[in-house]
């Protein structure tokens, strides 16, 4: 028998929309799609697969409707750090599989990653769902990127030393996205992280760069540092004559 994997997608913004179409038409289970507003609901449940519910997401009589005891995904994705922080929290202890949300603070970092909660800190929606398949291997039953314009992969920083000192957020360009840091066992998604010798990233691009992925990446690298080096060039303090 072909196992059932719900996800829950938790808030009225372009991340959790963007969540929601992605996921709907690649999952074996159910997706409930929980919004605060009842027009909102509507909108939603005239999408393919997609179970649409209207509600306070920090209420636990509306959680409850989402048969959090048997969901594989939680991602609360809302505009609100502090609703994010509280629904995940309930969904864990439901008992929820995977638990991810989407912070702005990072004082709430901490917080998420002390009870098994994965912070998603990058605006970018397309990398956001992208890291929650493959920062956790189990995920990845739930999508199948077999087919598409995109690859992942796994690459290690001493292939790439141009990265080192590098800003997380600023490893982009048309042709890929790097989306997370891995190091010691524990995977960054925080704009601010600095990539460190000995760790790894985690990158989407386009399939068309192929073997040339390094050679991008090695540009994009060149491009942040200087970029911030004039950023600290403009920041010098003027000094009298």
């Amino acid at each position: 028998m072909e196992k059932k994997l719900n996800v829950v997608v938790i808030g009225d913004s372009t991340f959790s929309w963007s969540m929601v179409n992605a996921l709907r038409k690649k999952i074996s289970g159910h997706l409930y799609f929980l919004l605060p507003e009842r027009d909102q609901a509507v909108e939603a449940s005239l999408l393919e697969n997609v179970v649409a519910i209207s509600g306070n997401p920090s209420d636990p009589e509306v959680l409850d409707q989402l048969d959090l005891e048997n969901c594989h995904t939680f991602i609360a994705g809302s505009r609100e750090d502090d609703t994010n922080v509280l629904c995940a929290l309930y969904a864990r202890n439901k008992g929820a599989k995977n638990i991810y949300a989407r912070v702005f603070e990072t004082r709430f970092a901490a917080l998420f990653e002390s009870v098994g909660i994965v912070p998603i800190q990058t605006s970018e929606t397309a990398a956001a769902f992208l890291s929650i398949r493959i920062l956790k291997p189990d995920v990845a039953d739930l999508v199948d990127l077999a087919e598409g314009q995109f690859d992942l992969d796994e690459i290690d920083v001493a292939r790439v030393p141009e990265l080192v000192g590098c800003r997380l957020g600023n490893l982009q360009s048309d042709f890929l996205n790097t989306i997370a840091i891995a190091k010691e066992g524990k995977t960054h998604l925080g704009y601010k992280t600095l990539v460190e010798e000995g760790s790894k990233v985690l990158v989407i691009y386009e399939r068309s760069l192929g073997k040339e992925v390094l050679k991008e990446l090695r540009r994009v690298a060149r491009v942040a540092k200087e970029h911030a080096n004039r950023l600290d060039r403009d920041n010098w303090p003027m000094l009298d004559e």
